[in-house]
């Protein structure tokens, strides 16, 4: 029912108006802290069982495998990523402290510049460079397999697919990505406060302008900056392209290589191959992250159109980027599980780390029973 209104000035078309917002508020408002709770418990067992998952590939059985330490650096960047992102959401919630909320004070610097936080760049900038390393080291690990798939007998594929070709493909990933996420660092100024203060503060407030060194950023560069998200769509769309293509020969690939073995007469008894209803899994999971992800970007690029014509449109827009948070969490969430059910060496790795320590412990307890009886 509509809210009553006291003034007598208000219309009926003003009461329905005032109804309408409230109503959307509300809805957006209960997605927020649905879809920020659920991330935030999600958010805490993918940060568990990635460290787990770390602990299990650093073994010596698997981090020698190109694969394998491609899985390394997602895993690290999953949960360097997924650590910063519960930091910011239970934040918001306030259930941590927030670190760097800033100043509320005014700021005294210069005009043609503004003022950055640090600590806020610092975990902003950490957060996109592993965002991307993960994305593009997933679709690095694709490539690998179809090419080890297709051309088992390449040297050039057998040195790219080596422990230390991959660890250099793995290095030159992150110098990339290094250098997309700080380039606008080359425009960042260092100035001393108050000799670089504003006309307003040096005439009025010059004696409580407190004496420090502040990073600062060019006026105009958010605005150029803004017309760098188009390129961010093209980079965050394009790996939800390339990765499905690259599925799909892996797939064609291996269902040549089963019939293959189907017409050298596999034997019966050996098991089932569950690669490609995980590797069709492992698609879905990315596509439905990076690919509505590309899709939001690219909505957010033209916001301002979308802002013109349909408001309401706009609120459903901003509010989109929370479910497709949870989404990649769950991406992130999903890497040890994919890995346990599609390699049977990662399989016997984790169980080696269970059976070696119950062996262990029936050693020593009898080394114990040994010495008790010895005593007696």
């Amino acid at each position: 029912m509509p809210k009553s209104i006291s003034s007598t000035s208000a219309t009926p078309a003003d009461d329905h108006v005032v109804y309408d917002y409230d109503t959307d508020y509300d809805i957006y408002k209960t997605i927020y802290t649905i879809c920020t709770k659920i991330n935030l418990y999600l958010g805490i067992a993918t940060i568990i069982v990635n460290l787990f998952h770390l602990i299990v590939l650093l073994q010596k059985e698997l981090r020698l495998c190109a694969v394998y330490i491609f899985m390394i650096g997602v895993c690290i960047s999953d949960i360097v990523l997924t650590s910063i992102n519960f930091y910011n959401q239970a934040g918001e919630l306030g259930w941590l402290p927030l670190l760097f909320a800033g100043s509320v004070e005014m700021s005294c610097l210069r005009y043609d510049y503004l003022e950055i936080n640090i600590g806020l760049q610092l975990l902003s900038t950490i957060s996109q460079i592993t965002r991307r390393l993960s994305v593009w080291l997933a679709v690095l690990m694709a490539i690998i397999r179809l090419l080890s798939v297709t051309f088992p007998l390449s040297q050039r594929v057998k040195k790219l697919t080596s422990a230390k070709g991959a660890v250099i493909t793995l290095m030159l990933c992150m110098m990339f990505w290094t250098l997309y996420s700080t380039w606008q660092f080359a425009f960042y100024r260092v100035f001393w406060l108050p000799d670089n203060a504003n006309e307003i503060c040096k005439s009025m407030f010059e004696s409580f302008i407190t004496p420090r060194y502040v990073l600062a950023t060019p006026v105009n560069l958010p605005k150029l900056m803004s017309t760098w998200g188009f390129i961010e769509f093209i980079v965050n769309f394009s790996s939800a392209i390339i990765y499905p293509l690259l599925t799909i020969s892996l797939l064609v690939a291996l269902l040549k290589i089963k019939k293959r073995r189907q017409n050298n007469q596999r034997k019966e008894s050996e098991p089932a191959d569950n690669t490609t209803k995980l590797i069709l899994f492992m698609t879905i999971t990315f596509m439905l992250s990076e690919g509505l992800s590309g899709f939001n970007a690219l909505l957010m690029y033209n916001i301002t159109k979308i802002q013109r014509k349909y408001l309401e449109f706009e609120n459903a827009v901003l509010t989109s980027e929370f479910p497709i948070a949870v989404l990649k969490t769950f991406n992130a969430f999903s890497h040890f599980f994919v890995c346990f059910f599609l390699s049977s060496q990662y399989r016997d790795v984790v169980k080696s780390l269970f059976i070696s320590k119950k062996k262990k412990n029936q050693i020593d307890l009898t080394r114990s029973t040994s010495t008790i009886t010895i005593k007696s």
